[in-house]
C-alpha cells in the first residue's frame, strides 16, 4: 500500500507577504465575479507592525469545521477540499468558531460561508501575488516554516533600525513597489476580461 500524500494548501510566507490584499481581490473576482474583498477566500491578517500573512484553509484531517456545522452544510472530499452546500448553509457561525486559522468567511448577502477550493490547482491568488509569497505547502512545511519566517522578518527590522540600512529598506519597497503595480494592471485587465468597470492604475 502507497504511503498517503500530505495534502497541500496555499500558505504565505510571512518574510514575503507585504499585506497589500491583491491576492484577497483575485480571489473575489475569479469565485464571485467582484472586486469586493471581503468576498475572498483568502485573507490578509496582520501579525504585527511589520509582519503580514495571508490565511487560507488548510485542508485539515478529521476538520472541525464539518463536525461542528449542526446542518451538515459542509463536507469533506477525497483532496481534503471543504465543500460547503449553500441551501443548507444558515450562517450559524458555529464553523468559523471551529476553525482554528479564521480561514472561514461569512458572507451574509448569499447566506452562506466561503472556504478556499484550491481553484482545481490553478489559485487565482498565487498567480497575482506581486511578492510570491503564497506557495503551495503542507502542514509540517508550515508549521516548520513560519518560525524562521518571523525570524527572518526581526533580523531585516533589526538591520534597519540598530545599523541604519534604511537604503536598503528603501531599494527594497522602491523594487516591491513596481512588481503591485505591474500586477494591479493585470487584475484590471482581468477584470474587464469579466465585464467589471474599473479605473486603469496610473502610469508611473
Amino acid at each position: 500500500m502507497s504511503a498517503q500524500v500530505a495534502r497541500q494548501f496555499v500558505f504565505a510566507d510571512p518574510s514575503k507577504c507585504i499585506g497589500c490584499g491583491l491576492c484577497e481581490l483575485a480571489c473575489a473576482l475569479e469565485k464571485e465575479h467582484s472586486l469586493d474583498g471581503t468576498k475572498a477566500r483568502i485573507r490578509v491578517v496582520r501579525l504585527g507592525p511589520l509582519a503580514n500573512m495571508a490565511v487560507t484553509c488548510r485542508l485539515c484531517e478529521n476538520a472541525p469545521c464539518v463536525r461542528a456545522c449542526p446542518r451538515d452544510a459542509l463536507w469533506q472530499d477525497e483532496r481534503g477540499v471543504i465543500r460547503v452546500e449553500d441551501e443548507k448553509c444558515d450562517i450559524c457561525g458555529w464553523c468559523l468558531e471551529a476553525c482554528p486559522y479564521g480561514a472561514i468567511v461569512l458572507d451574509a448577502e448569499r447566506a452562506t460561508v466561503l472556504i478556499c477550493d484550491l481553484c482545481d490547482g490553478e489559485p487565482k491568488c498565487m498567480e497575482i501575488c506581486p511578492t510570491e509569497a503564497l506557495i503551495w505547502t503542507t502542514e509540517e512545511e508550515a508549521t516548520k516554516m513560519l518560525p524562521s519566517s518571523l525570524s527572518a522578518i526581526r533580523s531585516e527590522a533589526k538591520q534597519v533600525i540598530e545599523l541604519g540600512a534604511w537604503q536598503l529598506l528603501f531599494a527594497k519597497a522602491s523594487e516591491v513597489a513596481g512588481k503591485v503595480e505591474e500586477k494591479l494592471k493585470a487584475l484590471a485587465r482581468m477584470a474587464q476580461e469579466r465585464g467589471l468597470a474599473v479605473a486603469s492604475p496610473r502610469a508611473a
